[in-house]
């Protein structure tokens, strides 16, 4: 049976195992044990994708990014939709791709936030705290949290369409932190 991390496997080597074995079921993500999304399989052909509200290439792009999920797969899992129609060569291609421009992106994100505000961390959000997890599923593109002194802003960045952390290291006002995100082209 095929289960594991994303920590441990690469999402573009799952889809070429369940693809070169022709196999017919689904990779089911989960985090602390409920389930979050699935990419279905035909005979070892990706056709369909969800991950919290997304649907598609877009799914698979998302849990490209995230290496907190858990995976496994189950071969009893039936696809009654498709919404993907591409080769798996090329999910792999651009799974790979895309996993290597955010992360590029991320880079000068950090370099253009630190120029104004002195931040602790900037990553992908990998869904840590379930009140983030419906942000798709009721709209919300932006969300703070403020304890201990600490405060963290999980955004749909609109230039990768991925959720994003920024941890603060120090208070600020976040009406001008939005602004300022505005202004810079970060949000949608």
């Amino acid at each position: 049976m095929l289960n594991g991390t994303l920590k441990t496997f690469s999402l573009a080597s799952l889809l070429q195992i369940c693809s070169n074995e022709n196999n017919t079921g689904a990779l089911e993500f989960s985090m602390k044990g409920s389930l979050c999304g699935r990419i279905g399989f035909e005979n070892g052909d990706a056709v369909y994708a969800d991950f919290l509200g997304m649907k598609g290439v877009d799914a698979v792009r998302q849990i490209s990014l995230l290496k907190e999920l858990d995976f496994k797969y189950n071969n009893s899992t039936e696809i009654s939709e498709r919404n993907i129609d591409f080769d798996i060569n090329f999910l792999t291609i651009d799974c790979t791709r895309y996993t290597d421009e955010s992360i590029a992106y991320l880079d000068e994100l950090k370099e253009k936030i630190q120029k104004k505000y002195a931040i602790d961390s900037l990553k992908i959000f990998e869904y840590d705290n379930y009140v983030f997890v419906a942000l798709n599923l009721l709209g919300v593109s932006y969300f703070e949290s403020y304890e201990n002194n600490i405060l963290k802003v999980v955004y749909i960045d609109k230039n990768i369409n991925a959720r994003i952390q920024i941890v603060f290291t120090q208070q600020i006002l976040t009406d001008y932190l939005l602004i300022y995100m505005r202004e810079k082209g970060f949000l949608k």
